[in-house]
């Protein structure tokens, strides 16, 4: 029998159930009409009541399917808000610490331009002093 895998590799349970619940009730449906010594107004009578038990049974394991698939898009919905909560916190963080960073780049150029042009005004007037003087 070919199952089908879900994303972590293992085998659905969902189609094992329903592949094992219709073989099991087929088998034993058929036996059971075969070995039964009754007439064909009983025999027919059971094969509906029978047939009515196999609808029911079918339907309460799609029904009981169904809820478990629900829950499971359920959690993964609440699974993927909760991420991307957590993911817009992240980027969020990481935009303040960029500004912040920013800030202290900027302010730390602002510094040391101010630096490099009073020293620069001090290698103008040395040097203009040692030209005076060699003059």
């Amino acid at each position: 029998m070919n199952a089908e895998k879900n994303d972590s590799g293992e085998r659905s349970h969902f189609s094992d159930m329903m592949i094992t619940l219709l073989v099991g009730l087929s088998v034993g449906f058929a036996a059971g009409i075969l070995l039964a010594p009754r007439s064909g107004k009983e025999t027919r009578k059971e094969i509906i009541e029978k047939g009515e038990e196999l609808v029911e049974k079918s339907r309460e394991g799609f029904e009981m399917a169904m809820g478990k698939t629900k829950q499971y898009t359920e959690k993964g919905k609440s699974k993927l808000a909760e991420l991307k909560s957590r993911s817009e916190e992240l980027i969020d963080r990481g935009k303040e610490k960029i500004s912040d960073i920013s800030k202290i780049i900027g302010s730390g150029s602002d510094k040391a331009g101010k630096k490099i042009k009073k020293v620069m005004k001090k290698g103008e007037n040395t040097a203009k002093k040692v030209e005076e003087e060699l003059s």
